[in-house]
């Protein structure tokens, strides 16, 4: 798995430069590049999560191996700060039945601006590589995906995977949780808030408590 994931990135390395490139002296860490630890296939129901983008990240563009082995250094945020998203992440996969820290994870911006979110003309670019979420999909086969993205990123990705369906989940307002229908997809693939956002809006519960009917 690893493997393959290497040759994707590297395969598109020279996207990655062509970003980089584009923007001189602006701060754009990245990529973020995947490395599954070895628990994650050994799941009854391996979960992918797909964020947004980092909050800070390593630069080491010209080294792929490197900017993967600060994925698996990072390794889930083992021994990193209580957040909302951590703590919810621990969650999800004690909700679906799976070891903790035995998540693959993938950011829908491969890309942070200034250790967050892009816009404009820096957005536009940085979203020119959004596809290798499908590549990194067909490599891991995810039987769950969570796209913990909110609807502002469902502009990007209906670009990505076009046609998807977002349908409607009782109880549930379509901002808050769908299901995503697409042949590149899982069968089990939702989108909903930023972790922190669950939170916020009080609905942290209620979401877990529905990943864990997807368990059986």
């Amino acid at each position: 798995m690893k493997e393959k994931l290497y040759d994707l990135y590297k395969s598109r390395q020279d996207d990655f430069r062509n970003i980089v490139s584009e923007f001189p002296g602006k701060d754009m860490a990245g990529p973020f590049l995947m490395s599954p630890n070895e628990k994650y296939s050994l799941q009854n129901k391996p979960l992918l999560f797909v964020g947004r983008e980092t909050y800070g990240w390593t630069y080491e563009i010209e080294d792929i191996k490197k900017q993967m082995t600060r994925y698996e250094d990072f390794n889930l945020g083992l021994g990193y700060l209580a957040s909302p998203f951590w703590n919810i992440m621990r969650k999800t996969e004690t909700a679906l039945g799976n070891e903790l820290y035995s998540t693959a994870w993938s950011n829908f911006s491969k890309f942070d601006f200034y250790a967050g979110s892009s816009s404009g003309k820096y957005e536009e670019k940085i979203s020119s590589v959004d596809n290798l979420i499908v590549d990194e999909i067909k490599i891991i086969q995810p039987k769950v995906c969570l796209f913990f993205t909110g609807p502002s990123f469902d502009v990007r990705i209906k670009r990505v995977f076009h046609n998807v369906v977002f349908k409607d989940i009782e109880t549930w307002k379509g901002r808050q949780l769908s299901k995503l229908e697409h042949p590149d997809l899982p069968l089990l693939t939702f989108r909903t808030y930023h972790p922190k956002s669950l939170r916020l809006q009080k609905i942290e519960t209620k979401f877990i408590q529905f990943l864990s009917t997807l368990s059986s």
